[in-house]
């Protein structure tokens, strides 16, 4: 761990990832801790990242650290504003803003991007435009279209190395409020892995109206067409495919966790979709990797 030359941070609302790099930008030792921003006492931010660096790492004071994330908000340690798109993914990294720790060491925080409609509605994003960045470098394209799934997916066309535009879906977090809190999840007894119905979900009606579909997952358990055992699993299918219902022809770079990789690879096969898989801590590496670099 004495090889290490930098640090990555990825700080959160609620979690919190640190890697070690070498100088050939290797990861030497990873670190994930349930220290997002929300578990910061009276905003120390600096007091809280230093008691995870003192105990992890001997020679801490001494490496930069680069983070990205929520870490950057309002809500954050240093606030660094949203570049609005259209945004080229290299000029993100000039955007970035830089600091000295209170142990000497030099802090960056990456900016995130935020999106106007035509309608005046706004989109933002914090972390992800990392893993476009990586992604952007791994691939080689200048031009392509990227979902990012998670609490809140993301869906990036990206022009001539540019974001151009971007989507957000609240499928993670409608999932989670609907398993929980509603009638859909209340009572269920223990869940079962179920591909069956959960493609089921996926290919249920997508005609657009969600809140009128989402009721079947209540009803088609009632009327025994998926098992009590099943239902979270439909839910899963049926918010996800409505999410991905808008692609026709065009090829998705899905960058995420296996987990979830690994539903969206099925939702893509049944309903047809051109798509290639993307380790997501990969892309975002690589892009922290590109960041130093332009740095």
């Amino acid at each position: 761990m004495n090889h290490a030359e930098w640090l990555i941070v990825d700080w959160g609302t609620t979690n919190f990832r640190a890697f070690a790099i070498d100088e050939n930008g290797e990861v030497l030792s990873k670190l994930e801790k349930p220290m997002g921003l929300l578990q910061v006492n009276n905003g120390d931010f600096s007091g809280a990242l230093e008691s995870v660096l003192k105990n992890w790492l001997e020679n801490y004071q001494e490496l930069p650290v680069y983070m990205a994330g929520m870490v950057g908000s309002a809500q954050g340690w240093v606030p660094v504003p949203y570049e609005k798109t259209p945004v080229k993914l290299a000029d993100i990294a000039n955007k970035s803003t830089r600091f000295t720790l209170s142990w000497g060491a030099e802090a960056v925080i990456v900016p995130g991007i935020y999106d106007q409609s035509n309608c005046n509605n706004y989109d933002v994003m914090r972390g992800e435009e990392i893993q476009l960045l990586g992604l952007q470098n791994i691939i080689l394209k200048d031009e392509f279209i990227a979902v990012l799934p998670g609490t809140h997916s993301k869906h990036v066309m990206v022009k001539e190395k540019k974001v151009e535009t971007f989507k957000t879906y609240m499928t993670g977090e409608f999932f989670s409020i609907l398993s929980k809190y509603s009638i859909i999840g209340m009572g269920l007894p223990a869940q079962e892995n179920s591909s069956s119905s959960f493609l089921k979900g996926v290919l249920s009606d997508r005609s657009g109206e969600i809140l009128n579909t989402v009721f079947s997952a209540r009803t088609l358990r009632i009327f025994e067409k998926i098992k009590e055992t099943e239902v979270l699993d439909y839910l899963s299918g049926l918010l996800i495919g409505h999410e991905l219902s808008h692609f026709k022809n065009e090829t998705v770079y899905i960058v995420g966790n296996t987990f979830l990789s690994e539903k969206y690879r099925l939702a893509c096969d049944s309903l047809g979709l051109k798509y290639e898989l993307v380790n997501g801590d990969l892309a975002f590496l690589e892009g922290m990797k590109q960041v130093r670099e332009m740095l």
